[in-house]
């Protein structure tokens, strides 16, 4: 199924983030944006779910305006669903310091559902042929960098794979044979507790 034309992202505020801080909508959004448009019955089966949870789920979402209804395929009575954005940006100050701790609760589900991701990946990892076990990769860097450092190297990041989708997407319809879609799992944060505040001034 051909994916829908989306806006480029969607930002979260004190009152939509309401309706996104869920690990189970976290999953349903991402498999909407990954897989396509889909019923909620569809969505229960790749996610594992109940579909009656499934279909609450997916009605706030909607209420929120994270998805759409779309057309269903060959006119049938169903209920399709399809992700109203490609891409979410994160809360912001004021959803993080406001919106009764649903700015947390947001990012707390996104850990759990990549955490899970993770863990399937590694599980998953005797099944790959040996060209996708060479081209998969686990790793983590540890850098000494200021806040300005951080955001630089993010921005550069994100830069790199914004062009690898755009490629990707105009390149659609002839992938090679051997291509398969991939996760990229990205995240950048302090680990020193002396970076979580502000420091004293020592004034002597």
């Amino acid at each position: 199924m051909e994916l829908p034309q989306q806006p480029s992202q969607v930002h979260l505020t004190a009152r939509n983030l309401r309706g996104i801080a869920h690990p189970l909508r976290v999953q349903i959004l991402t498999s909407l944006r990954t897989e396509g448009p889909a019923t909620a019955t569809t969505v229960a089966r790749r996610l594992n779910l109940n579909t009656g949870a499934t279909s609450y789920h997916l009605r706030q979402l909607a209420e929120y305006g994270f998805i759409t209804e779309a057309r269903s395929p060959g006119g049938r009575r169903e209920r399709w669903w399809q992700a109203a954005h490609a891409n979410t940006v994160a809360p912001d100050n004021d959803a993080l310091d406001g919106s009764e701790g649903l700015g947390i609760a947001y990012l707390q589900a996104l850990g759990r559902v990549w955490s899970d991701a993770l863990t399937a990946a590694i599980e998953a990892t005797p099944s790959l042929t040996p060209e996708w076990r060479d081209a998969q990769d686990f790793g983590d860097y540890a850098l000494a960098l200021t806040p300005a450092d951080a955001k630089e190297l993010t921005a550069e990041i994100h830069a790199l794979l914004r062009r690898r989708t755009s490629a990707a997407a105009a390149a659609d319809a002839q992938a090679p044979q051997d291509a398969a879609r991939v996760t990229f799992q990205f995240q950048l944060f302090p680990t020193s507790e002396d970076r979580r505040v502000t420091q004293p001034t020592d004034m002597e």
